[in-house]
């Protein structure tokens, strides 16, 4: 288990009264998350709603809950895999890829031409599908989340069993020891520098500098052994860096008595972060990293302005030094 967490489910994260946990589409169902379920994934356009809720098993408003929050049913599928804020507030229907400023000009041609990708905390899958719905071949691209269960739901949600190849997902745990790494699906199934593309998108802020540091170093034994190879992604970070005392229900203490944190970088944070990670694993790299403050699911206003809190009480990032961090990391 990644070390942001010392057990499976913290008490009290499944609770729906946490502000981000969502309980009807607003605007996260975008126009082009729409055209994806309904084009690729066949979906009625009639359907298009219910079919997400189907997969998060929203409970209604008006559902009494017990004391902790908690239906006394069975809770939302996504929701009781893990948790994460993100599944809470539906960001896997905004194809976070998509919007990186690289996308277009780099990504999709390179895939394009048969690049491998690799997406690293994929969650139910939402990248690779778009994708393979801009024209990517799919038998290039693979995922890979901690929880194993993301398969199946990402199938279930995406309907392509017939299209996204079974045995592209691999569950494995970036964090784990040397040895259990070593012996992992990563390394094994795909291999050590057979990654021309990696993605980790809103991935590394769930870590302390620490372990974003491991994280990093074997995100480079992944990625291919050549001029041009790519990480490239987006995150939360804070015009302050520095480590961050998660929220609850996450903030619990660790064994030695400390709050658990997670570091937010500014750019030039970021690029030592990966500055030093290519130096211990013998890589030469080149880092860029920009600050944006997009809009919900990437409407993006002038790179120096902060988030609006009032507008996003209900998101888990919240702050106003809070940004988004937008950032490329090729091999020289």
């Amino acid at each position: 288990m990644a070390k942001m967490l010392e057990r499976p489910v913290p008490e009290g994260s499944r609770s729906v009264s946490w502000p981000w946990y969502h309980h009807v589409l607003t605007d996260e169902l975008t126009s082009e998350a729409r055209s994806v379920l309904v084009k690729y994934s066949q979906i009625p356009p009639r359907n298009v709603e219910s079919h997400i809720y189907s997969i998060v098993s929203l409970p209604s408003l008006s559902l009494s809950l017990k004391a902790d929050g908690i239906p006394p049913r069975q809770r939302d599928k996504a929701w009781g895999i893990f948790p994460w804020p993100c599944v809470g507030e539906f960001w896997f229907l905004a194809f976070g890829l998509s919007l990186h400023p690289l996308y277009q000009p780099l990504v999709l041609p390179r895939l394009h031409a048969g690049a491998t990708l690799l997406d690293l905390g994929s969650c139910l899958g939402q990248d690779v599908r778009k994708c393979i719905y801009d024209g990517a071949p799919p038998t290039n691209l693979y995922a890979s989340d901690l929880f194993s269960e993301y398969e199946e739901l990402s199938y279930e949600l995406w309907r392509d069993k017939a299209t996204f190849p079974q045995g592209h997902f691999m569950a494995d745990d970036i964090l784990a020891p040397n040895e259990a790494f070593t012996r992992g699906t990563l390394m094994t199934q795909l291999g050590p520098g057979q990654c021309d593309i990696i993605s980790i998108t809103m991935f590394l802020h769930l870590f302390n500098y620490a372990n974003q540091l491991k994280a990093a170093t074997r995100i480079l034994r992944l990625l291919a052994h050549k001029p041009g190879s790519l990480v490239l992604g987006s995150q939360a970070g804070s015009t302050t860096p520095g480590e961050v005392p998660l929220k609850p229900p996450f903030a619990e203490l660790h064994e030695e008595g400390k709050r658990r944190t997670v570091y937010r970088h500014n750019p030039e944070s970021f690029e030592g972060l990966w500055k030093e990670a290519g130096r211990a694993a013998g890589v030469p790299l080149k880092v860029s990293a920009v600050f944006h403050a997009p809009d919900d699911f990437g409407k993006v206003k002038a790179a120096d302005e902060g988030f609006d809190v009032a507008a996003k009480e209900r998101k888990y990032f919240t702050g106003a030094e809070t940004r988004r961090l937008y950032f490329s990391v090729m091999r020289s």
